[in-house]
């Protein structure tokens, strides 16, 4: 016990010490002691680790988000039924940086926290699309949507694309996991870019149309944030470049997690400038339901705990066989 509070949770491992599922591509050194109680990765942030900066950054978008909230809740009546759209999806962003913060905080927890931590993260990550797609879709799109068959159907195609990149990033984390596999990398841009595309589909048309309002400049900033973000998801640059380096400080991941939270800034600060200066056609619209937008999300969730229970009994299973095979192994090299 002395050791843990006064020494253990200072001190990082090298990649060599730790087991290869924990292994992050490029980052050699900063790991943390696998096994320890939960109040020692809680410490453990306060130190300077791999994951510090990771939680951290996250843990400012909460504050952000946070702060947002309180804002909105002083500038506009969130009891009216025409801002449930704004205040579902800045809760859905609350929630994903706290959960992204949380599965980054206790990543070397276990296997099977890991596992658990990180599916949640990506249903979160859906979700936070999935709030993307009611903003954007009540406050930002112009008039000639209004009767469109998209516009009907948007919130059903886009509650469907939360769900696929829940199981796109948990099939990921669960099955292929190896962080090197383009595979992997294949699933997780997939799924979360057919939600992010779906989400900025009037935004697009109203810059094809030569709309240059202060408003778009912010979806524009939003965007190009977004594309940084999956440039350095992409490429885990500079790492790649020296590993090693840039272990504790200045990582792609980092670099990302960065990005995201000024991405959600730029798209709240373009939503509300929507919703202050394009009223009339806001209002123009039937106001939403409790249903059309608290219950699509409910079953969203419902949706995506199915879907990690269902991956992580897999996980499960793929681990027990490695045991078993490795137990085997094992006795014929004893034998």
């Amino acid at each position: 016990m002395a050791m843990f509070h006064g020494e253990l949770y200072k001190k990082t491992l090298p990649r060599s010490r730790v087991p290869a599922y924990f292994h992050v591509p490029y980052i050699e050194a900063g790991y943390r002691y696998i096994h320890q109680p939960w109040t020692f990765y809680i410490y453990s942030i306060f130190y300077n680790n791999m994951e510090t900066l990771n939680v951290w950054t996250h843990v400012v978008g909460t504050l952000l988000m946070t702060s947002r909230l309180y804002q909105i809740s002083v500038n506009f009546d969130l009891g009216d039924p025409y801002m449930w759209p704004l205040l579902a999806a800045i809760l859905s962003f609350t929630v994903m940086f706290v959960t992204s913060s949380t599965a980054h905080m206790f990543s070397h927890k276990s296997m099977e926290v890991n596992c658990c931590m990180f599916m949640a993260d990506f249903a979160c990550i859906g979700l936070y699309g999935y709030g993307t797609i009611l903003t954007h879709y009540y406050y930002s799109l112009d008039q000639c949507f209004l009767e469109s068959v998209l516009l009907r159907n948007v919130f059903y195609f886009g509650s469907v694309l939360a769900i696929l990149s829940t199981a796109f990033g948990s099939m990921s984390k669960a099955i292929v996991h190896d962080l090197h596999s383009k595979r992997r990398t294949a699933l997780i841009v997939s799924g979360l870019g057919a939600i992010y595309l779906l989400s900025n589909i009037p935004i697009l048309h109203r810059i094809w149309n030569s709309e240059w309002t202060d408003g778009i400049a912010h979806h524009l900033k939003q965007m190009a944030s977004m594309i940084g973000v999956c440039f350095f998801y992409s490429t885990k640059l500079p790492e790649r470049l020296s590993p090693g380096t840039f272990d504790f400080i200045g990582n792609s991941h980092q670099i990302f997690h960065i990005l995201f939270v000024l991405c959600t800034q730029n798209h709240l600060d373009g939503v509300v400038w929507d919703i202050n200066f394009r009223q009339t056609f806001v209002v123009r619209r039937p106001p939403p339901s409790l249903w059309n937008i608290f219950g699509i999300i409910a079953l969203i969730c419902l949706a995506d705990i199915l879907t990690m229970k269902y991956f992580y009994s897999r996980f499960k299973k793929r681990c027990l066989k490695k045991d078993t095979n490795s137990n085997e192994l094992q006795a014929k090299t004893n034998g």
